[in-house]
């Protein structure tokens, strides 16, 4: 029982604590934010929010810049601190508490009785000051506990700070801003009315995308003046317009990939078609048909600047995609003669133009509207039929050509020449024939029906559908008529057009969808109505080709012919 006794007089002792609070220095320059004085304040405008064509709005918030000097004081915060006994004053206390009431008993069970001594009251009484000094001696334990309080005491010096908040608008302070573009004032001097603290400017309301070229990489100047200060910032006009794109040529076609082919042809557009453009690069651009992204040449098109708006206003002449056989001239093709194996046919066709030019979209259908009636309605074996389609250097011509004068063994009745493609005349008025890599190569086709004029062939038929891509100066049109004709007097030259006109297409928005060249198609016409001699079918081309093209796209197109006009495709 006493051992119990002690242990508990020994955990009790140990496990005392007590705490106590104190006051410490924390910083002897503590900054008193009761204690201030503003020395000055200046507002300003600072800029706020991104730029982007469904959000073209400037925004800046009006702020105020005030500096006040504020007092330097000493700070001091109050602690808690928790203490208790040590282990060790704990344990020799006990021990010589233990020995003090030891000794006090001996004393007591030795002394005579009737003694009056006190010697083990003083014992006991040590004891009992041994025990209590040893609790006493007690030793922090812990890390200071912070309460929370503060004190700021003398002062000792100053300091100033400058603070940046949102201020209100006031009646004696007006922001104006100013507009320009490449130096010249789009807008000078308009007053900014504030909404509460911001000072918004709505670029759509005062800029006209007409009014810009398109370049991407174009920008405007923006001056804002407020308070005496100038605050200047480049806009770039893709962040204030959506990109949009025109349809330029009579018909261009919409495709699925950017690649000139006409399986990933989608539709065609007309002349006018507008459409909202993703991206572009140096052939094709990128362009939203519906959600999905489609691609059409940058050579049919160009682009424009509008407001993001204008994607629900687009207007898309969309012309439906006939195949082919459901064109009248493309049925019911008459035989005029069969097995004509005395007539040989060279087709020089260029239709997919890049970059600079823009594409033929009715070329290749041309083509094989030609062949079907070379074939079926003149009887020409499809073996004598020589194609050089979508020419890009002079290698591929000069192959085309030794095909063709392989041909040449023994003596032929009659070559048909077929021409589809760009052309331009060069300096010396000779008609060249344009490359479909849309750069400026071009090949003379003034050498190369020279070359063919020369062959032991009886009787040459030139049929030129080519488009002069720039207007011309009259000359080489008569100039080529007549090399040929001089080196071969039997010859018939027809072309689509004259120098200063275009050759053009039988296909207009919302009207007539014939999905070839006037020219070619009334080629086809007229020996569909049993016409195979030259003169008839001049006289047919005469009557209908000029009319048409005034009629469809309100342009001349007269065609010119040379030579023999009793020439006969089928005799």
């Amino acid at each position: 029982m006493k051992k119990l006794r002690f242990i508990g007089i020994f955990f009790l002792a140990i496990t005392t604590a007590c705490s106590s609070s104190k006051w410490v220095v924390e910083n002897q320059q503590e900054v008193d934010r009761n204690d201030f004085e503003l020395l000055s304040s200046r507002k300003f405008l600072e800029r706020s929010g991104a730029i982007s064509p469904q959000t073209p709005i400037v925004s800046y918030q009006l702020k105020a810049e005030n500096t006040f000097e504020y007092a330097l004081r000493v700070r001091t915060d109050r602690y808690i601190q928790r203490y208790r006994p040590t282990f060790r004053s704990i344990l020799f206390g006990l021990i010589g508490s233990g020995l003090a009431i030891g000794a006090g008993n001996i004393v007591a069970d030795n002394k005579d009785p009737g003694s009056d001594s006190n010697t083990e009251y003083i014992l006991y009484g040590a004891a009992g000051v041994i025990g209590l000094a040893s609790v006493l001696n007690m030793k922090a334990y812990g890390d200071p506990t912070p309460t929370g309080e503060s004190r700021l005491l003398r002062k000792t010096g100053s300091t100033t700070e400058v603070e940046v908040v949102t201020a209100a608008p006031e009646s004696d302070l007006r922001a104006t801003y100013s507009i320009f573009y490449k130096s010249e004032i789009l807008v000078g001097e308009k007053e900014i009315k504030p909404n509460g603290s911001t000072y918004s400017i709505n670029l759509i309301e005062d800029l006209n995308p007409e009014a810009f070229e398109y370049d991407s990489s174009d920008d405007v100047e923006l001056e804002v003046y407020f308070n005496g200060e100038t605050y200047r910032e480049s806009i770039s006009l893709k962040d204030i317009f959506d990109s949009f794109v025109i349809v330029s040529s009579q018909i261009t076609a919409l495709r699925d990939a950017p690649d000139f082919d006409e399986n990933n042809v989608l539709t065609d557009l007309a002349f006018g078609s507008q459409m909202k453009m993703v991206s572009e690069d140096s052939t094709w651009y990128k362009v939203l048909y519906g959600i999905s992204e489609t691609w059409i040449s940058k050579t049919d098109a160009y682009p424009i600047w509008r407001p993001s708006e204008f994607a629900s206003q687009l207007s898309i002449f969309a012309i439906p995609n006939i195949p082919f056989g459901n064109v009248d001239v493309e049925t019911s093709i008459p035989t005029l003669r069969t097995g004509n194996d005395s007539t040989l046919v060279f087709m020089l066709v260029n239709g997919g133009y890049q970059r600079n030019y823009p594409e033929r979209p009715f070329a290749d259908r041309d083509a094989r509207l030609m062949e079907e009636y070379f074939q079926n309605a003149l009887g020409i074996p499809f073996s004598n039929i020589i194609k050089a389609y979508d020419i890009e250097n002079q290698q591929q011509l000069s192959l085309a050509y030794t095909r063709l004068a392989t041909r040449f063994r023994r003596p032929q009745k009659q070559l048909v020449v077929y021409l589809s493609g760009y052309v331009r005349s060069d300096e010396e008025e000779r008609i060249r024939f344009l490359s479909t890599t849309g750069s400026n190569q071009s090949f003379s086709l003034n050498s190369l029906v020279n070359s063919i004029s020369t062959l032991d062939v009886e009787e040459i038929v030139v049929l030129a559908d080519l488009d002069f891509v720039a207007q011309e100066e009259p000359g080489s049109i008569e100039y080529f008529g007549e090399s040929v004709l001089q080196n071969n007097p039997n010859s018939a030259i027809i072309f689509s057009s004259t120098e200063t006109q275009r050759s053009r297409d039988y296909s207009i928005a919302n009207g007539d969808q014939k999905r070839h060249s006037i020219f070619t198609y009334y080629i086809a016409d007229a020996i569909k109505n049993g016409e195979s001699n030259i003169s008839g079918i001049i006289n047919h081309l005469q009557r209908n080709v000029d009319y048409t093209s005034r009629r469809l796209h309100n342009q001349p197109q007269q065609i010119i012919y040379f030579g023999e006009t009793n020439l006969d495709l089928v005799d």
